[in-house]
């Protein structure tokens, strides 16, 4: 296991929050959480909805919360992934780009724990 500091990280924990495979249950936990984490309904989520909702909705303070590198870079992948659907699409991560946040969220922590010291 790789860590943070002198913290253990618990992978197989941190994975289970991140439902960004392509399956019909990833989905549809993905679209629960997505509205879990647009506490205003608006269909934007900004990177402080994304900052407060990994720390308050996937309990995940302790371990990725404290990676703002990592989730800045996930909230950068996912917005240049998406088609923009609106004027305001390329300040914020609509549903359709949430699982690339995910995915690169996962992907970018696990970067970022090898190469912390």
């Amino acid at each position: 296991m790789a860590g943070v500091g002198d913290k253990k990280l618990d992978w197989k924990k941190i994975n289970g929050k991140l439902p960004y495979a392509r399956d019909k249950k990833s989905k549809e936990i993905r679209m629960k959480m997505f509205r879990a984490f647009d506490p205003n309904g608006n269909g934007y989520l900004s990177l402080a909805e994304l900052d407060k909702g990994i720390r308050d909705v996937l309990g995940l303070h302790d371990d990725v919360f404290k990676c703002k590198p990592a989730i800045m870079q996930a909230y950068k992948v996912a917005r240049a992934k998406g088609k923009a659907k609106s004027k305001v699409s390329g300040d914020y991560v609509e549903k359709h780009e949430f699982r690339y946040f995910l995915y690169a969220l996962r992907q970018y922590f696990e970067v970022f724990a090898y190469i912390s010291p």
